[in-house]
């Protein structure tokens, strides 16, 4: 799976899962994100692929614990 593959509601739970248990460089990647721009927002996904990836299957696991 590539970050690139994701909807935009799967980015954006990647990046609330980011800000919330990544510490502090996700943290501000994920803040980055939300104010990128279209194409700004395509560098951030391919720049940090694996980090984006890695806390969307996080986000998916939360869920699935919350239910």
């Amino acid at each position: 799976m590539k970050a690139m593959q994701l909807d935009h509601d799967q980015v954006l739970a990647a990046a609330r899962c980011m800000e919330r248990e990544g510490g502090s460089f996700a943290g501000h990647i994920a803040r980055a994100f939300y104010v990128a721009d279209a194409s700004n927002r395509e560098k951030l996904l391919s720049a940090f692929d694996e980090l984006f990836v890695r806390f969307y299957k996080e986000s998916k696991r939360s869920y699935a614990n919350e239910l």
